[in-house]
């Protein structure tokens, strides 16, 4: 199934997101369909890194998406 999602670039995406409280997910830039990780919260980012989860993962190398809300949900 495809969904549409929003990709995460600017440290004011990021902060929205991590304001919000909403899902995350992480995928490698390079391999579009390659989900590292399939939605949790931002616990913190900086200019170079975003931890979700409890892992960190380098802005340069990694693409993150925030999907719309009713998304898992039942």
């Amino acid at each position: 199934m495809d969904y549409t999602y929003k990709v995460l670039q600017s440290d004011l995406d990021l902060l929205a997101a991590a304001l919000s409280e909403i899902p995350v997910a992480v995928a490698v830039k390079e391999y579009e369909d390659d989900i590292l990780e399939d939605g949790d919260r931002i616990r913190e980012y900086t200019p170079n890194s975003v931890r979700i989860g409890g892992l960190s993962y380098c802005r340069e190398l990694y693409e993150f998406r925030a999907y719309p809300a009713d998304i898992g949900q039942s």
